[in-house]
């Protein structure tokens, strides 16, 4: 495994489980999440969801090889108006959430977003394509509604741990891939149990250790006993290129309705 704590701003790791179809990815934001969350306040509740959603930004990006941008966009009619945050090929995020005034006393994720959809939208630089997934906001935090769109649209197993609070925002995604066609069934079924291990561990990491923990302990914690790579830090940082009006536009071309946008 490499070495090393993530640095100020923010970083990436790619990880995979050595002879076995599954792979990884660690991220964390120190000042680059507190830059972000600078330049508005957000009740406790839409500021976490808000951190939760920066970190998955990143991680689904870092499954792909593109050009151009990924933006993850939730809407409800809960206390939550509209988040979307917004993430580069080459990692630079930015974010902005809309809620109700009541939004400081929610109790938790469903609460929070009421009943609405999440979606996923990737816009290629190169082919001047876009690609746009949409699953409703049905599971108990953000990890799990993005658990069902890699489930519905990616088809790739996939699960996730995210946490955020006003230091840091930090996340693990990890991936079952296809199996080579020349792996026999022994091995694929010791693949399995590798799999279903590593989701186990991911789902049991103290939320203390996913927060400040460096990519090799965390790493360690998920893997246990299985020999696993660490690749090396991939810089992350928060880049607001926008001003009041472009944000508006971005959102626009996104299908935001008008009444959703600027709103109090």
């Amino acid at each position: 495994m490499g070495e090393g704590r993530s640095g100020a701003g923010g970083e990436l790791r790619r990880f995979i489980f050595e002879h076995h179809p599954v792979r990884g990815f660690w991220m964390r934001l120190d000042d680059s999440w507190r830059e972000l969350r600078s330049y508005r306040q957000y009740a406790p509740a839409v500021e976490t969801l808000l951190g939760e959603a920066v970190s998955a930004t990143l991680l689904l990006a870092a499954t792909l090889k593109f050009q151009g941008t990924l933006t993850l966009q939730l809407s409800g009619d809960g206390f939550l108006k509209l988040l979307v945050a917004q993430c580069t090929h080459d990692f630079e995020v930015r974010a902005v959430a809309d809620a109700h005034a009541g939004a400081g006393t929610a109790r938790d994720f469903r609460e929070l977003v009421g009943d609405g959809r999440l979606t996923v939208t990737i816009e290629s630089q190169e082919r001047a394509t876009r690609y746009q997934g949409i699953v409703s906001l049905s599971g108990d935090s953000l990890a799990a509604c993005l658990e069902s769109y890699f489930s519905t649209s990616e088809q790739l197993p996939t699960r996730l741990n995210l946490i955020a609070d006003t230091r840091s925002a930090a996340g693990v995604l990890i991936q079952k891939m296809p199996a080579a066609s020349t792996q026999g069934e022994a091995q694929a079924a010791i693949s399995q149990q590798v799999w279903e291990k590593a989701q186990s561990h991911l789902q049991a990491l103290e939320p203390a250790l996913l927060r400040d923990g460096d990519a090799q302990q965390v790493l360690k914690s998920i893997c246990r006993d299985q020999d696993c790579r660490l690749f090396s830090p991939t810089a992350v940082r928060f880049a607001c290129r926008c001003n009041t009006s472009r944000v508006e536009g971005v959102l626009r071309a996104l299908g935001v309705p008008d009444g959703q946008i600027g709103g109090k």
